[in-house]
Order: C-alpha cells, then sequence, then structure tokens
C-alpha cells in the first residue's frame, strides 16, 4: 500500500459515513442558529440608535468563538483512535509489512482525520461572509482568523495522533487528547485569574492561547496594537507568533509520533531472540520425541 492508497481509502471511509454528513449538517445549523440570535436580540438595539457595525463586530466575534471551540473538540476524535485502532483490529502489523513507510502512514491518518475539520470550516466561510454587510471586519482580517483556524485544526489532529501512537486503548488516548487540550486552553487563563496585571498588555504566556490569537487579527479590544512583541528583529503580533507556536508544535507532536510509530531496534531484537529460543526449544522436543 502506498500512501496515495492510504490517504484515498481512508477519505472513502470517512466521507461515505452517513454521520460525517449529520456532522456537517448540525454545525451549520448550530453556527446559523446562534448567529440569527444574536442579529435578533442587536436588531432591536440598532433600532433604538445603535452601531451597526458593533453589531458586525459582535457577530463576528460570537462565531469565532463558537467555531474554535468546535473546531477544537471535533477534530481530535477523527485523529485519537487512528493508529491504536488499527492495533486493536490487528490490521497495524499489515500496514507496518507493505510498501508504506512510518511517516507516509502519520501523515496520511493526519489528513484523512483533517478532512473533517477543513470541510467545516469551509461549510462556516458564507455564514461568516454575512459579517461584511454590518462592516467593521475587512476581508484581510477574515483570512487571518482562517489561517488560526486551519493551524489549530492541525495542530489539534497532530495532539490526537500523538496521544494515539502513545496509548495502546483508543478510549483512553480520546480522553487523554481531551485533557491535553484543557490544560492548553485553561491553564493560561488559569495564571491570568491568579496572576493579575495592570498593564494593556496581554501577559507573554496568553499568546499561545487560540481565543487572544484570533481576537487579535480583528484588533477587538485593542489587542493588536498594544500587543506587539519583538521577536528577534521582527515585530509579531499575537496572531503571528501564534502561528509559529503552532507550527514548532505540530512539528514536535508529529517528530514523536514517527518515533513511536516506528518498532524500535531493541523490541525487534528481543522479538527475534525469543524466536530463535522458540526454534530451539521445538528442535530439542522434536528430536527427544524421535529418540
Amino acid at each position: 500500500m502506498t500512501f496515495m492508497a492510504l490517504l484515498i481509502k481512508e477519505m472513502r471511509l470517512r466521507m461515505r459515513r452517513e454521520r460525517t454528513i449529520w456532522l456537517i449538517v448540525v454545525y451549520i445549523l448550530l453556527l446559523g442558529l446562534l448567529g440569527w440570535l444574536d442579529i435578533s436580540v442587536s436588531s432591536s438595539a440598532a433600532a433604538y440608535g445603535g452601531n451597526w457595525t458593533n453589531i458586525g463586530i459582535g457577530l463576528y466575534t460570537m462565531l469565532l468563538i463558537v467555531q474554535l471551540f468546535l473546531i477544537l473538540f471535533i477534530t481530535p476524535a477523527f485523529t485519537a483512535t487512528t493508529v491504536n485502532g488499527e492495533k486493536e483490529r490487528q490490521t497495524f502489523d499489515l500496514l507496518l509489512c507493505s510498501r508504506l513507510s512510518s511517516t507516509s502512514l502519520i501523515t496520511g491518518k493526519l489528513l484523512a482525520g483533517l478532512i473533517n475539520a477543513f470541510l467545516l470550516i469551509a461549510a462556516s466561510i458564507p455564514i461568516f461572509s454575512l459579517v461584511f454587510f454590518f462592516g467593521g471586519v475587512s476581508p484581510l482580517q477574515a483570512l487571518e482568523a482562517l489561517l488560526v483556524f486551519i493551524l489549530t485544526a492541525i495542530l489539534a489532529a497532530s495532539l490526537g495522533i500523538f496521544c494515539s501512537t502513545l496509548v495502546a486503548r483508543p478510549a483512553i488516548s480520546t480522553a487523554l487528547s481531551y485533557v491535553l487540550l484543557l490544560l492548553w486552553l485553561g491553564l493560561p487563563l488559569l495564571f491570568a485569574i491568579l496572576i493579575p496585571t495592570n498593564s494593556n498588555r496581554a501577559p507573554s504566556y496568553l499568546m499561545w492561547h487560540p481565543v487572544m490569537a484570533l481576537l487579535s487579527t480583528f484588533n477587538y479590544g485593542g489587542l493588536s496594537p498594544n500587543n506587539i512583541y519583538n521577536v528577534g528583529p521582527f515585530n509579531l503580533a499575537i496572531w503571528q507568533t501564534y502561528s509559529i507556536f503552532n507550527v514548532l508544535a505540530t512539528l514536535i507532536l508529529i517528530g514523536l509520533s514517527l518515533w513511536l510509530v516506528k518498532p524500535q531496534a531493541w523490541q525487534r531484537l528481543r522479538l527475534r531472540t525469543h524466536k530463535n529460543d522458540a526454534t530451539v526449544l521445538k528442535n530439542e522436543t522434536k528430536a527427544s520425541a524421535t529418540a
């Protein structure tokens, strides 16, 4: 089996499932319902002199946060059982014995798991485009938020793959993925509560938080102009430093997954030794039986 064959097989299996279609339908209906409720509540305020631009920014912020958490908690479910699921079905050894390399195996499973997340992101674009009718958000800012969504989905999927190679049981690897996600999202906020700051600049530990990265893409609350960080000769906004962190963390998780999925040399040597011992014992048994 080659890389493309594995990817096509995984794509067909995932896209033919009825739950994939229902997931997209429920996802769009949920975003649309929340957007409609937000517009309905805000329209009454606009009728009494409210600012339509502020209404558009509020709608955009709500949709960003909701979609971010939906992606974070949906994506690991498709990748946290990919490798150990093959082991549980006893098909993992067949993949290793084929022409498929460990790199192709991990990247193929990763891309197949990301298909659902990318479909959800693409399906939500028409809903986000409604914000442009209210103003307050430029297409460039929307593209920056889209980049944050894509990188966050890739990191969440890589985390799921890593847990799948680290833990043997699929249920435990899925639970571990969500625990690590909760720590990633909750610890910076806990530090912000326990260690308050009077500065307008966001603390450095919040640069790795996806919510802060999204809000900084459209200058929410003055985040972007007041939170430029110097990284060497470059002046980077929060979402830019977050993107760099995401890429580095994704590469580390994929590298660890590749290392864990490969049969280690000492394991192969131990299996070979056991096999030789079993062969010698079998020959001795046959010899004694013949005698």
